[in-house]
């Protein structure tokens, strides 16, 4: 019970902060539009300055078994989850922004600090595990997608600020390369800053909507049940089938911290891509906010499932 409600005082703050982006448009303090720049401040500055920062670790040989195993059944969640949201797209007629939702979670600036009061310091690293394959795949097919593009530019992926971020963070990682004291208060200063200006942005996007437009579309609940109940479900069925955590107790924990990203709401990315590439830019922010509210019953479910299913 105590996880649950530390979880759901952590998912009520950031819709505070979807609010309050709200009323800042209404107030017409800021306008509507003023949401793009602000997106691309997130994606281009805000994002990166997160993945560096999360991967300023320690390593040891159980981590880094640890951390190989997070990996390799993430890329598998994702493979399978792309697969299936290809299967549910002609009879559900779902568009791109419907597929994305549906897949990528916020696995950064929600799953980071929601892991570090629920589950404790230790298993923010296993989180670094869901980060690498996320941004792979939502930088590759997600923007793919959601821009519409036929072709898969490689040096685009490559050259992406997160792909990037990624790669320095790995590298300071495997090379024990500490930050600075200046540049690591600076790094840490602007990926706090991801979870309120992301939440902001979302609020700019939908502020023109009634409450009535965000929690009376039927769609969003349809494709919120993906996102927040079927594709979860299928990644416990896959971990469960596997049999792995009979023989490998230990991984219990680090596939718990990386069930509360895999189980989380809509990845905000996907809203900055949506207002970046003009695709149904309120469609994506409606199902991130409608997405917070309703996790906030079903994050702890998903993770009391986990609990029945592998117990300690």
């Amino acid at each position: 019970m105590a996880t649950s409600l530390t979880l759901m005082g952590k998912l009520a703050s950031m819709l505070l902060m979807v609010i309050l982006g709200i009323v800042i448009v209404r107030l017409k303090l800021v306008k509507e539009t003023d949401s793009k720049p602000l997106s691309a401040i997130v994606v281009y500055v805000l994002q990166p300055a997160l993945i560096i920062h999360s991967m300023q670790l320690t390593l040891t040989p159980e981590r880094i078994r640890a951390f190989v195993f997070g990996l390799i059944f993430c890329v598998a969640v994702y493979v399978v989850w792309i697969l299936l949201s290809i299967v549910l797209k002609k009879p559900f007629r779902l568009h791109a922004v419907d597929q994305a939702t549906m897949i990528y979670s916020n696995a950064g600036n929600l799953t980071f600090p929601v892991v570090a009061m629920v589950l404790g310091e230790e298993a923010v690293f296993f989180v670094a595990a869901l980060q690498i394959p996320f941004n792979l795949f939502i930088w590759s097919h997600g923007n793919q997608i959601i821009s519409g593009e036929k072709k898969f530019h490689i040096r685009k992926v490559l050259l992406n600020s997160n792909i990037i971020a990624l790669a320095v963070g790995l590298l300071l990682t495997a090379f024990h390369v500490e930050l600075p004291d200046v540049l690591d208060t600076t790094i840490t200063a602007l990926q706090n800053a991801v979870a309120p200006v992301s939440m902001l942005v979302i609020g700019m996007v939908i502020a023109n909507c009634s409450l009535k437009e965000i929690f009376g579309v039927k769609k969003a609940y349809l494709v919120l049940f993906g996102r927040l109940i079927l594709f979860p479900a299928v990644a416990m069925l896959l971990l469960f089938a596997t049999g792995i955590m009979k023989r490998f107790p230990e991984f219990i924990p680090v596939a718990m911290a990386l069930f509360v990203g895999l189980s989380a709401p809509p990845a905000s990315t996907v809203s900055q891509l949506a207002v970046l590439h003009d695709n149904h830019p309120v469609e994506a922010g409606t199902y991130n906010t409608l997405g917070m509210f309703l996790c906030l019953v079903t994050m702890p479910l998903m993770l009391f499932l986990y609990q029945l299913l592998f117990p300690r």
